[in-house]
C-alpha cells in the first residue's frame, strides 16, 4: 500500500497542483497533518510550498528568464521607473521584486540613505556602489533563470519586516481586477513582499493589459498606484477609480 506522501506525489504528478482543504478531505485527516506532510516533502526538495497547498517541482518553473524579460519593451520600462523612483525619499525602506522593472528602478535610486530589501542579485550587484543605500539580500535558494532567490527562507525574511513602499510588475493585469503571474515560484514571494509592505506600486507596460497568464498573485485593489505608460480601456479605469488606484502614466 501506498503511503499518503506517496499518494500526494502522484497528485502532482498527474495535476501538478493541490490544495491542502482537499487533500485533507481526501485522506481524511486534519489539514494541520497534511501541512506537515507538504512540509516534509518540500524540505526533501520533492515539492514546491505555494499558499494554500502545493506544486509540482516539474510544472512550477514555467516564467520567461530574466534576460529574456530584460529584452522586452525595455525602453517603456525604463521610463515608467523613472516616473516611479520619485517617490522614494531618505531613511525609506524599499522592497523591490526580481522583475526587470525593478531592475530599471534600482538602476535609478539615488545614492541616499535608505533601505532596499531585495530577492533580486541583479538589483543587488546594481546598488553595491551606492554607499549611503543599505541593500538587505532576502537570501533563500537561487535561481539561475530568474537570478534571484525564492523559497521558504526568502518568504520568512519578508514577513519579519515593515516595508515602505513595495515595487514590483507582473506578467498580466485586466479590468476585472486580477494581477496575473506566469509562475508560482515569482507569485508566492511577490505575494508575501506585498503582505508585509505599507504602499505598493505596481509597474506595468501597457502590454500586460488584459493579459491572464498561469496564476493569479493578487487583487488589483491592493495597489495604491499603478505606473504604466498608457492609460488603459474605460472599463479599466473605471475599477481604478471605485477603488482609489491612482494611475500615473509617462
Amino acid at each position: 500500500m501506498q503511503s499518503r506522501e506517496e499518494l500526494i506525489l502522484h497528485l502532482l504528478d498527474s495535476i501538478g497542483k493541490v490544495n491542502v482543504n482537499e487533500l485533507a478531505v481526501q485522506f481524511e485527516v486534519s489539514v494541520e497533518t497534511i501541512r506537515r506532510d507538504l512540509a516534509k516533502l518540500s524540505q526533501k526538495g520533492l515539492l514546491h510550498r505555494v499558499h494554500g497547498g502545493a506544486v509540482s517541482c516539474r510544472t512550477k518553473d514555467v516564467g520567461h528568464s530574466f534576460q529574456s524579460r530584460l529584452r522586452a519593451n525595455y525602453e517603456t520600462k525604463k521610463q515608467i521607473a523613472e516616473s516611479a523612483v520619485e517617490y522614494v525619499f531618505e531613511n525609506s525602506v524599499i522592497g523591490l521584486d526580481a522583475s526587470s522593472t525593478s531592475w530599471h528602478f534600482a538602476q535609478l535610486i539615488p545614492n541616499i540613505p535608505c533601505t532596499i530589501v531585495t530577492n533580486s542579485m541583479r538589483n543587488i550587484v546594481t546598488l553595491a556602489n551606492r554607499p549611503n543605500v543599505r541593500t538587505i539580500a532576502t537570501g533563500g535558494v537561487y535561481s539561475a533563470k530568474y537570478d534571484a532567490f525564492y523559497g521558504p527562507l526568502s518568504e520568512q525574511l519578508l514577513l519579519r519586516l515593515h516595508i515602505d513602499i513595495c515595487i514590483f510588475s507582473c506578467s498580466g493585469l485586466d479590468s476585472s481586477g486580477a494581477i496575473w503571474e506566469s509562475n508560482e515560484v515569482n507569485a508566492s514571494t511577490k505575494r508575501k513582499l506585498l503582505d508585509t509592505s505599507e504602499k505598493k506600486f505596481l509597474l506595468a507596460d501597457s502590454s500586460k493589459f488584459e493579459r491572464k497568464n498561469l496564476i493569479k498573485l493578487g487583487e488589483l485593489s491592493q495597489v495604491d498606484i499603478l505606473f504604466t505608460d498608457k492609460l488603459p480601456n474605460d472599463t479599466f479605469q473605471n475599477y481604478c477609480q471605485d477603488k482609489d488606484i491612482f494611475i500615473s502614466y509617462i
